[in-house]
């Protein structure tokens, strides 16, 4: 009995502080992880977070938990801090339903750090004004157009294409591709072009901030500041719609406007100085994946860990 109880005891320590596999069960980051992919997660790296709600155990996809007790938000000090280009997993923020420990988890690439600003223009993304030099991996979808209607299926095998969700039209092919497997395909006999696909033209609401006030899209969209702990801002009417949320959800606000004045807190406040650190996201699978550029900011707090190596890899 001791045995099983010390077993317990140290995997319980050890999923908690230490390191825990996360199940690759959608296509956002494809090709860099892959649907069906098993990967540690480095809870060390940013620094262990204290569970939220502590009467819980998971077994595999199913969370059990009693929400009785609630902890406030607390961290572990880690030995590195999150950096552009690390690969994150954490809860879901736009879910506010659930303890932030029993959302769902997600996975994706850190684009923008605290105290950045992000832009993407025409699909390029920028950070601080600089246009960013993309991960060798991110997929974008390229229109590959074929002399006389006929498709090569030895050029599809090549890019990796015939098992993907392509569209077929005349004498084009829509396909995701990386960078490097359009660069391969371009000067193949009957290709005639290969050129990129606007992801989306025209603004939409389902974008952040979600408000028809904003007109952006997944191509063309911010610039937006990156909120970093101690960081004060002058708020007003046009940038409380990007940050409302995160200081009344996050950083537990009230935030109220009257006359283009804004109060928090009951109490007249133009500056606000944030108490956490946030974080931009995208999916190296950059048409197929719900982001930052849907729901927004990554919170510190929401942080589970970074990825660090694969435990298991589903890959042919």
């Amino acid at each position: 009995m001791k045995i099983v109880f010390w077993a317990l005891a140290v995997w319980l320590i050890t999923r908690v502080f230490i390191f825990q596999t996360f199940h690759i069960h959608t296509n956002s980051m494809h090709q860099t992880l892959v649907e069906g992919d098993y990967i540690f997660v480095n809870k060390l790296a940013y620094g262990a977070r204290m569970p939220v709600t502590p009467l819980s155990v998971s077994f595999g996809n199913r969370h059990l938990f009693l929400d009785w007790i609630q902890l406030p938000y607390l961290r572990i000090p880690g030995f590195s801090t999150v950096k552009r280009n690390d690969i994150l997993v954490f809860n879901f923020p736009g879910d506010d339903a659930l303890p932030t420990d029993q959302r769902e988890q997600y996975i994706k690439r850190c684009i923008a750090a605290a105290g950045d600003t992000v832009s993407i223009v025409q699909g390029k993304v920028l950070v601080n004004g600089k246009e960013v030099l993309e991960y060798e991996n991110v997929l974008k979808n390229y229109r590959v157009t074929f002399e006389g209607g006929q498709i090569d299926r030895a050029i599809l095998k090549l890019i990796n294409a015939e098992d993907q969700k392509h569209g077929f039209s005349g004498n084009n092919l829509t396909v995701s591709l990386t960078e490097k497997m359009a660069d391969s395909i371009r000067h193949l006999q009957h290709v005639v072009s290969v050129e990129t696909q606007s992801l989306q033209s025209g603004y939409s609401t389902h974008i952040f901030p979600n408000t028809s006030k904003v007109k952006w899209g997944i191509d063309n969209f911010g610039p937006l500041f990156i909120p970093k702990c101690g960081q004060q801002i002058y708020l007003n009417s046009s940038n409380l719609i990007f940050y409302k949320k995160i200081i009344e959800k996050y950083e537990n606000n009230t935030v109220e406007t009257r006359n283009d004045s804004t109060y928090i807190n009951g109490e007249y406040s133009p500056f606000y100085t944030f108490k956490m650190d946030y974080y931009f996201t995208l999916g190296d699978n950059r048409n197929n994946s719900i982001d930052s550029r849907f729901w927004g900011f990554v919170p510190e707090s929401h942080l589970i860990g970074k990825a660090t190596g694969t435990l298991f890899s589903s890959r042919k």
